[in-house]
């Protein structure tokens, strides 16, 4: 059986619960070994019908707290649900929290793990993962199953279902374990729009200056419904915060429209845009990498050419 494992925080499901039911598909033409979903969270009741509904998979729903709880406690509560369903391939988002829980339940199922898979081909049945700071792509097979987190933005979501599936709703206790949360404390969010924006504009060091930063705010705001991001040295030199890192070590983004300002394209950036239906890359340098993935190439000096068209935008 291949198990989909999501976790629900607030009211709405993460973005790439429809990616992981698109993995889940390909998965399943190799193996046919069926599908099934777990939702699990304070509001996993919720969080089910939404996902069985949108994807056409039998959901159980498993009603916990899990931020109280340690990630190899949450695992060892899921043991038994698990080896119930007879899961040989659990497929979680490559999240924070699934980065932690994910090699916890490969202890406990005794499972390899296969970590930030962006791709996986059904012919050959091998799963596609980057490695070396996205020099470099592993090609990985599993034939007797695994624990697999999913690359948020790295393929397409699944298309909406003809019909719900089914679903069910209980409670899943989560014994004590030797780890216990004592507080935990909400960061800055981003990365989550982020992911599923269909347009982004993202600034690199090309901008210059921090105090230069407004001004690539004002164009950003000037395109409706456009998500602001960054290259990570704008992150490392505190300029612009963490959850607006597109790449590697970031977020990847699978948008509509990239706009690339005054960023060289790193191998590290490039791997967080590959599924970005069109790219426009604004640099004076005609030598920058992020050309070569670029539908749309402007050699400009970024400043004069982000003023100059906030002026025609005014204009129409």
């Amino acid at each position: 059986m291949i198990t989909l494992i999501i976790d629900i925080s607030g009211n709405h499901l993460p973005a790439v619960s429809m990616e992981l039911a698109a993995l889940a598909l390909r998965l399943n033409k190799t193996n046919k070994s069926g599908i099934t979903a777990l939702v699990y969270g304070k509001e996993a009741a919720l969080g089910a019908r939404q996902f069985a509904e949108a994807s056409g998979i039998k959901t159980l729903g498993l009603v916990c707290t899990p931020e109280e709880h340690s990630a190899m406690a949450v695992a060892t509560a899921l043991k038994d649900v698990l080896s119930a369903e007879a899961a040989r391939y659990l497929l979680l988002p490559h999240t924070p929290w699934a980065m932690e829980v994910a090699p916890a339940l490969a202890v406990v199922l005794g499972l390899p793990t296969i970590s930030c898979v962006t791709e996986y081909d059904t012919e050959t049945a091998t799963f596609f993962r980057s490695a070396g700071g996205g020099t470099s792509r592993l090609h990985t097979k599993a034939p007797q199953g695994g624990v697999v987190t999913l690359q948020p933005g790295a393929i397409s979501p699944a298309p909406e279902a003809d019909a719900p599936g089914t679903v069910t709703v209980r409670p899943l206790p989560v014994p004590p374990g030797a780890v216990r949360i004592q507080s935990t404390s909400a960061r800055e969010k981003g990365s989550a729009a982020l992911a599923g924006a269909r347009v982004v504009v993202s600034v690199g060091r090309g901008i210059k200056a921090r105090e230069h930063l407004p001004l690539f705010h004002r164009f950003a705001d000037a395109l409706p419904g456009a998500a602001k991001a960054c290259s990570r040295p704008l992150v490392d030199m505190g300029w612009m915060p963490y959850p607006c890192q597109v790449g590697i070590t970031g977020t990847s983004v699978s948008a509509d429209l990239y706009i690339a300002l005054g960023i060289s394209g790193s191998t590290q950036h490039l791997a967080g845009i590959p599924q970005s239906t069109t790219v426009v890359s604004v640099n004076q340098d005609p030598d920058a990498a992020i050309h070569a993935v670029s539908d749309l190439i402007i050699e400009a000096d970024l400043l004069p050419f982000m003023e100059a068209t906030l002026v025609l935008m005014a204009e129409k």
